[in-house]
């Protein structure tokens, strides 16, 4: 078994936008130092919430760069006792 396997954990969290509205489809992929052809990838549900298996050595800051390398900007973040809540500045649909 891998160390990647062995040395894990589960991280759940909700994302939003500054008004408070889930953000949907929301793509992170976290690439794995000890596993270079190893990507984990998740996308936020329709109710905003994500769950994504990673190595003990990924911390939140890590996960909150992925958003900006994807061009959504963070507008703060921190843990909760049910998982990370992020609010992004969610772009505007053009129809509304």
């Amino acid at each position: 078994m891998s160390t990647m396997m062995l040395n894990a954990k589960t991280v759940r969290g909700y994302v939003s936008d500054v008004d408070g509205n889930p953000v949907v489809g929301v793509k992170m992929v976290v690439k794995c130092a000890d596993m270079p052809n190893y990507d984990k990838m998740t996308t936020t549900d329709e109710e905003g919430h994500f769950l994504l298996k990673v190595s003990d050595n990924v911390d939140t800051d890590d996960l909150v760069q992925l958003f900006a390398q994807q061009g959504v900007k963070v507008v703060q973040y921190w843990n909760t006792s049910s998982g990370l809540r992020i609010v992004v500045e969610a772009p505007r649909a053009a129809n509304r």
